[in-house]
């Protein structure tokens, strides 16, 4: 289990340290119940999110409502619902000709549904009664708009255009767009139609009398949702890349196309984009959605950006907040400003499609995998808790004192927090302890090595919410000693080189992380040194040990060694404050014989004083020797065309290496032992070899021992 972001106050890896939480994917981590998140780390009491009615098919593509609080949404298989101002829904009517994904309630409460692929347009009236209205030359009916005076529009897909539908079910085409799909049509109240397109991904204003203009080509493939507000500001999402392929929308009544329907109705007039087949595990679009907000100037902006979601819908809430419904994880967000949004409601249904306007200020939200429909607000939940992530300290830890900062608001913010010893907090872990600010809110529960909380939010009487900024737990590891695990010494004349690490600096130079971002240190870690291959250098008679180390808590460690002869009683100081796992000394110091080196580690650099802890470990015996090897009894003779050589070498600690000879400075020969192998502290040596030319000749033999110490002796034959 990865531990959570850290901060630490202090440079003593066993010093008070914090875990700090403020930012949105800190808190994002944690479980989050009936509360809403901003992308600035905010977290407050989300609006109340009820379920009104379970549909019992799989998708609801669409929605509208009239002024009796009546709230109409249709999907899957031509169904059409009805769910009154009570809550209690029901079937209302099946349509013919495929899934009903466009609807519009008109000025005297009469509900219109269209289908596709068939384009077609029912009436459908309060006792569930169906009868035919239009039928479009068109595959789709993406969008739906009633006017005051009876007539309609219809947004529709191969073709795109924009019909006109007299009040006696007489259709034209009002405009053509030239694309695919218009697949997301709204009024802005000043005659005009906003249409948006696919695959251009184009928002259109189309004038009474049905010229089109530009107002903006978005950035992606498909315009999925469009909003036109009272003060002329249009917002517009768009999803998709723009190079992508197109959508293919199957034929056949009953089918579930690709592409989706475009919501209509008093708070929301856009829909999916991509309907998701009747599956649980629907792919998101290939780079996600934007939003974007074209003032009544004209001039564009982009307000959100998401690289997975797909906005499916559009909406304002009771202050006149831009609301995005999106998939595939059911979220519904708060468009706050450019920079920032919050996602007030995480659902459990994978895709919300549609919104529409309630009663008393309340929204209704539709969704899809699995169809229900709920209700948003207008007010907040009564209370709501977030449960951290857990925090890995890596050891037993102490924990101190546990803050937070929040905005009241009339309301409150309670704390809590268990510890356990298992990295999941089922059972076997402490009972949740309150921890009191009145008290020095610092936490009870027992010392371990992870550590949770939970904040519980309460609503203020005026229903306003508190809002939580930071959760800050204070946490102290105990210290633990240093492991040394192994130590081995380097074969003889090797010395290491210098380390960088010895090498003091002076820089103090920090680095801040990039702008928006908190600075964290990274959790403690366990210290462990080097355990791979190492370069070593020849230089005669130096010796080396190297050591594998470690330490849980992460602190840095130092090193003492020390040496002693193997009968020697005490140890003598070699080298102290070293940083370095490993160590060479010039063995030519100290007299030849059998010695043991002692490496003691401690972590006093990163404590306390007087609190570190160490360990220690010995080498096995080694051999100090630089004393080459004695050449004695050397003889040369000549016989007959032969030269014979003979000699005995031996050394006192090491084993002989080899020998050998050479003849009036010629090229030195191997000498081979009577034994006929090299493996011991002495050696005889006869050696027999051509005679030279010449009266007089110098025989030379050089014998090394394993520590490279070589000796050279001579003789003159006449």
């Amino acid at each position: 289990m990865m531990p959570a972001a850290l901060a630490a106050v202090s440079a003593l890896a066993v010093e008070t340290k914090t875990w700090t939480q403020s930012e949105a994917p800190e808190f994002d981590k944690g479980t989050l119940k009936g509360l809403a998140l901003s992308s600035e780390g905010r977290v407050s009491l989300a609006p109340t999110w009820r379920e009104r009615f379970d549909a019992a098919v799989p998708h609801l593509w669409c929605a509208a409502s009239d002024s009796k609080g009546t709230v109409y949404t249709g999907g899957s298989e031509g169904k059409v619902f009805a769910v009154d101002a009570q809550g209690k829904g029901r079937a209302l009517a099946t349509l013919e000709g495929g899934a009903v994904y466009a609807m519009a309630v008109t000025a005297n409460d009469e509900l219109f549904a269209a289908v596709s692929p068939a384009a077609k347009i029912y009436r459908v009236d309060a006792a569930g009664k169906a009868t035919l209205f239009a039928s479009l030359k068109a595959r789709y009916v993406w969008a739906l708009i009633a006017n005051a005076d009876g007539t309609f529009y219809a947004a529709t897909g191969d073709p795109g255009q924009i019909h006109k539908i007299a009040a006696d079910g007489q259709a034209s085409v009002f405009f053509d767009a030239e694309e695919t799909h218009v697949r997301a049509l709204a009024a802005d109240g000043k005659g005009n139609l906003i249409a948006g397109t696919e695959p251009g991904g184009v928002v259109l204003r189309v004038s009474p009398a049905g010229a089109g203009f530009v107002l903006y080509q978005t950035a992606k493939r498909e315009v999925t949702a469009l909003l036109a507000t009272r003060q002329g500001i249009v917002y517009a999402a768009a999803s998709g890349n723009r190079g992508a392929a197109a959508p293919v929308i199957p034929a056949g009544v009953g089918t579930v196309p690709v592409t989706t329907p475009a919501a209509t109705g008093a708070a929301a007039v856009a829909r999916p984009v991509t309907p998701p087949p009747p599956t649980f595990t629907v792919a998101p679009p290939a780079g996600g959605s934007e939003i974007y907000q074209i003032d009544a100037d004209g001039a564009p902006r982009r307000v959100w950006a998401n690289t997975t979601l797909m906005v499916y819908a559009l909406g304002l809430d009771r202050n006149g907040m831009l609301l995005a419904a999106t998939g595939n994880q059911g979220r519904l967000y708060r468009v706050d400003s450019e920079f920032s949004s919050t996602r007030l409601i995480d659902a459990e249904p994978q895709q919300i499609t549609a919104l529409a306007a309630g009663r008393n200020g309340a929204l209704i939200a539709v969704t899809a995998n699995p169809a229900k429909v709920f209700e948003v607000g207008p007010g907040l939940e009564k209370t709501g808790t977030l449960e951290s992530e857990l925090l890995d300290a890596g050891t037993f830890t102490y924990w101190g004192r546990l803050r937070h900062e929040a905005a009241l608001n009339g309301g409150a913010v309670k704390l809590e927090a268990r510890s356990g010893n298992l990295d999941r907090a089922q059972k076997n872990w402490s009972e949740w302890s309150l921890v009191d600010a009145a008290k020095g809110s610092r936490i009870t529960a027992p010392p371990a090595r992870f550590l949770g909380w939970r904040a519980t939010f309460t609503v203020a009487p005026d229903g306003k919410s508190p809002v939580l900024k930071l959760v800050e737990a204070a946490y102290q590891a105990k210290n633990t000693a240093p492991a040394l695990e192994r130590i081995e010494m380097t074969p003889a004349n090797q010395k290491f080189p210098v380390s960088s690490s010895s090498l003091t600096s002076t820089s103090t130079a920090t680095t801040l992380p990039a702008m928006g971002q908190p600075k964290r240190a990274a959790a403690t870690t366990p210290t462990s040194t080097e355990t791979g291959a190492a370069s070593v250098n020849f230089d005669q008679g130096w010796m080396g040990a190297r050591w594998r180390a470690s330490d849980a808590n992460g602190d840095t460690l130092e090193y003492k060694v020390e040496i002693r002869g193997a009968e020697e009683r005490e140890w003598k100081l070699l080298k102290d404050k070293l940083k370095d796992s490993r160590f060479s000394f010039d063995g030519t110091g100290f007299a030849d014989g059998r010695y043991l080196l002692r490496v003691t580690a401690n972590d006093e650099t990163d404590n306390y004083p007087g609190q570190g802890l160490q360990a220690q470990i010995e080498t096995e015996e080694f051999v100090i020797d630089n004393t080459p090897p004695d050449v004695a009894v050397l003889a040369a003779r000549v016989d007959g065309g032969k030269l014979m050589i003979s000699f005995k070498a031996a050394d006192a600690l090491t084993a002989l290496q080899y020998a050998e000879f050479s003849v009036n400075g010629g090229e030195w020969i191997s000498a081979r032992p009577t034994t006929g192998i090299t493996d011991s502290l002495a050696h005889e040596y006869a050696v027999e070899t051509a005679k030279p030319a010449g009266a007089e000749f110098t025989v030379a033999v050089k014998v090394a021992d394993e520590n490279d110490n070589v000796t050279v002796r001579k003789v003159t034959v006449r």
